[in-house]
């Protein structure tokens, strides 16, 4: 009797002391707090909404952002219980892995409708359990390969990203990509194709996100850390589209302002130039580039044989002779 109760009074104790840990480590996880991962899920939705209708433009699409968890790496892992397909997505530019995971009838309803059928053909029943055929994953491929690609669109206002998908798994203990204690964060976006549900799950570890932990920590786009990538393009692209008129000058002569008055109508006058002369092509008063003259499909033409904008640039970086003296 008095071993009974001891070994009752271990498991009280032992029981205790895990749900302790476990409220300590949910704790830890609630502190690292990343509220621009919110603004980039968010876009993610808007951006996969506008990409199924466009790719199943006859069946009706609604996609819905259920919700942002900090969790733990090994929680995924033991809620995978339905069925879907899981896929590996490499994000290059911070050389580390993430998991996108798919509801299997949704990948199966999308199989039907873009190999010509109708959603209505599929007996969600019967195909409950059933392994994805090889025309099936390489549909499902394409449709992890969209999702992995808008979400590199949504991570824009935060930094420049592009994913790719590795490999595709059936089993969640294939895709284990982090330790099961490590901290994540899990985005569950609800996917309704010809109104059948299926839950879209995106997983980051935090080791994954590291690189951009502190641009991710911003309170809204534009804060101190990070820049807009979006933006960033917008304006390297007008000004690559920017207009700039030049002036062709062959020659220069300098005259006194007696030898201008003294000009008749008819007077000729004589530059010193030849016909290998070059032509300098200059805007406000500053050259850009030179070379000789020329036609080309019956029009005067010059050819750019010098960048002198570039030498320019170059004797304002070098140090000046006064300078070398010192």
């Amino acid at each position: 009797m008095e071993s009974t109760n001891s070994k009752k009074s271990s498991d009280i104790v032992s029981h205790t002391a895990k749900n302790v840990m476990e409220r300590l480590a949910d704790t830890a996880i609630a502190h690292e707090r990343l509220p621009m991962l919110d603004i980039v899920f968010d876009k993610l939705t808007r951006m996969l909404t506008e990409s199924f209708l466009h790719l199943v433009s006859t069946t009706d699409v609604q996609v819905k952002l259920d919700s942002i968890a900090y969790t733990r790496f090994g929680d995924f892992m033991s809620s995978s219980h339905a069925p879907s397909i899981i896929a590996v997505a490499r994000a290059s530019t911070w050389d580390n892995s993430f998991i996108i995971s798919v509801d299997t009838k949704l990948i199966f309803i999308l199989s039907e409708v873009l190999l010509g059928g109708t959603p209505h053909d599929i007996d969600l029943a019967a195909v409950k359990n059933r392994t994805p055929t090889n025309i099936e994953m390489q549909i499902a491929r394409r449709i992890f390969n969209l999702i992995a690609q808008r979400l590199g669109d949504a991570f824009d206002s935060v930094t420049e990203a592009e994913f790719t998908i590795e490999r595709l798994e059936m089993n969640p203990q294939f895709a284990a990509i982090a330790r099961v204690t490590s901290a994540a964060v899990q985005a569950e976006i609800a996917l309704t194709v010809a109104d059948v549900p299926g839950p879209i799950k995106v997983i980051f570890p935090y080791t994954t996100l590291e690189p951009l932990k502190k641009p991710l920590q911003q309170m809204f786009v534009g804060e101190h850390f990070g820049r807009d990538a979006q933006w960033e393009r917008h304006f390297k692209r007008t000004i690559k589209n920017t207009s700039l008129d030049f002036e062709a000058i062959l020659h220069q002569e300098f005259a006194t302002l007696s030898q201008v008055l003294n000009w008749k109508e008819g007077d000729t006058i004589t530059f010193d130039a030849t016909a290998e002369t070059q032509v300098r092509l200059v805007r406000d008063d500053m050259e850009f580039f030179r070379g000789p003259m020329g036609r080309k499909n019956g029009r005067i033409a010059a050819q750019l044989d010098e960048f002198t904008y570039l030498q320019a640039a170059d004797n304002e970086d070098a140090p000046s002779n006064e300078g070398r003296k010192k």
